[in-house]
């Protein structure tokens, strides 16, 4: 199976939202699991960690998995602050 890519940049706010929904609902279409790449993140907030948590839930309940390439700290900071660090598995990194 392939994997679909979805790059999250440097400042992920809402701002972004409608932009990342659409991509995340084109990678759901593929039938692909998805790899996120966090790397370069610097600022993310709650808007953004919320709909990555519901398209985590979609992918699960599809069978297919999310993986995340090297998250930044701010990434991880920012979902353990708002509890979605192991719902989003994000605890083994």
């Amino acid at each position: 199976m392939e994997t679909g890519n979805l790059d999250l940049g440097a400042k992920c706010t809402i701002i972004r939202a409608e932009e990342l929904h659409k991509q995340m609902e084109d990678l759901l279409q593929t039938g692909n699991d998805v790899e996120v790449d966090v790397s370069k993140i610097e600022q993310i907030d709650t808007s953004v960690l919320q709909l990555l948590f519901s398209f985590h839930q979609s992918l699960l309940q599809d069978g297919r998995t999310l993986s995340w390439k090297t998250p930044s700290e701010q990434t991880l900071a920012s979902a353990k602050l708002l509890g979605l660090d192991t719902p989003l598995g994000l605890t083994q990194h």
